[in-house]
């Protein structure tokens, strides 16, 4: 109803002008080349009204074949983009269906028809080389892929694996990079990065991506300040005895995220040690002990009386001062065996010989029995009744069980961090996780 009443309109609107132009007709005059031409104003202007609606029918004409044109090829691209997605489609079922001749036919299918797309093509035939085991196709087909931006971060992840399966870290690491930088909120990418930097030492890495995943809130605090503290530790060692100032002051850095841990505080007394600086050592320990008494610095202890000409026993008691823990009363009895005071030994250990002491308690008695009277059944018993005793805390990978002395930021197993300070479980008795001490500074 409202176009009639706008043709209505349009039509009257023209009539009117008409009449006008036959009711006020005037003559028009115009020169070409000295010539003088006169014309009636009706028909000049029903002359130009005769060309606009010409003019306006050729253009109507004109756009509603491009519009059929364009419609056309749209169509087509659509049916050819349809036959593309049904090859891709075609193809990864034929993968599942382990046609893996077919898939690759699929994939030239889809290369022909969407041309434009070629990383769905190239994702299909990566598909195909991987489960075919073809490892130098599959490499290539990564690389034409880490050229398209819609499938490089499959590329540079596929690339990762592929050097990670041939040991070659320091590729592996490359791409892995990339692929963090660009999403690293991918699963399991930082941790794959780390477990790279663990194995190539590339420990100022650490510390970048540790920023990066911390500020991005991939990781905790707690993850963010141990993975820094491991990082400023191994580039104290790898600084030690080139520059031991600048080793001491990453080994801060590292002690102020890991407060009192055993493995750096070690570090920290040797390199004190090899610089002659003998009374800092010395009341180092006595504060880190007061903190977290550990039989494992007996030998700084050693190594301190040495340098220092005092007796290891008058440095034992210096360091435990009147702390009356387990392990200062077995750090105490070592070093009364060391000077050969067996009877203040076996009366310092007395209170330790409950109803089941540990292996290590067994084993200081039995160094007593043998160096006190040389009563070789006595020493031989209490070896025995060491083989019951509860095993001495020691390094052990929650992840691999695989048990070692000393902490190392990579486990002899190859898991990055993942050594506890705990007991090992006793014959027949499982390892508990829950019962650990993990990240314990002990």
């Amino acid at each position: 109803m409202l176009k009639f009443f706008s043709i209505t309109v349009q039509i009257i609107f023209i009539l009117c002008i008409i009449l006008l132009l036959f009711n006020y007709a005037f003559v028009v005059t115009f020169e070409i080349n000295d010539f003088q031409y006169s014309v009636s104003s009706v028909y000049f202007f029903i002359s130009l009204l005769i060309i606009f609606f010409i003019t306006f029918l050729l253009q109507n004409y004109f756009f509603k074949i491009k519009f059929k044109i364009s419609k056309y090829k749209l169509n087509k691209n659509i049916s050819i983009q349809e036959k593309g997605y049904d090859s891709f489609l075609n193809g990864m079922i034929a993968i599942a269906n382990k046609d893996y001749k077919k898939a690759m036919l699929e994939s030239k299918k889809t290369t022909n028809y969407l041309k434009h797309k070629s990383g769905l093509s190239l994702l299909l035939e990566s598909e195909v080389y991987k489960v075919e085991k073809k490892y130098e196709q599959l490499s290539l087909v990564f690389e034409k892929m880490s050229k398209n931006k819609q499938t490089e971060n499959l590329a540079y992840r596929g690339l990762m694996e592929q050097y990670l399966k041939s040991q070659d870290y320091h590729h592996a690491f490359i791409y892995g990079e990339k692929l963090f930088n660009n999403n690293p909120f991918v699963e399991k990418i930082y941790e794959t990065l780390v477990n790279i930097i663990a194995k190539t030492n590339n420990w100022h890495q650490l510390l970048n991506v540790s920023e990066k995943a911390y500020s991005k809130k991939i990781i905790d605090k707690k993850t963010y300040q141990i993975n820094k503290s491991i990082a400023y530790f191994e580039i104290a060692k790898i600084k030690q005895f080139s520059d031991s100032k600048e080793a001491l002051n990453n080994l801060k850095i590292a002690l102020s995220f890991r407060k009192y841990f055993s493995p750096y505080v070690k570090l920290y007394l040797d390199i004190l040690l090899e610089n002659k600086n003998f009374n800092s050592a010395k009341r180092y320990l006595r504060k880190v002990w007061g903190e977290t008494p550990s039989s494992k610095y007996f030998q700084s202890i050693i190594n301190i009386s040495k340098n220092f000409n005092i007796s290891i026993l008058d440095l034992t008691k210096y360091v435990i001062a009147n702390d009356k823990s387990e392990e200062s009363k077995v750090l105490l009895t070592k070093a009364l065996i060391d000077e050969s005071k067996w009877e203040e030994a076996r009366s310092e250990i007395n209170t330790l010989l409950d109803v089941q002491p540990t292996k290590q308690v067994c084993l200081l008695m039995a160094e007593i029995e043998r160096g006190d009277d040389n009563d070789i059944q006595k020493f031989n018993s209490w070896k025995l009744r060491a083989k019951s005793g509860a095993e001495d805390k020691m390094w052990i990978c929650v992840v691999s069980k695989q048990a070692q002395d000393d902490w190392t930021a990579l486990s002899y197993g190859g898991f990055f961090n993942s050594l506890e300070w705990t007991r090992p479980p006793m014959i027949g008795q499982s390892f508990d996780k829950n019962e650990s001490l993990i990240y314990d500074n002990k």
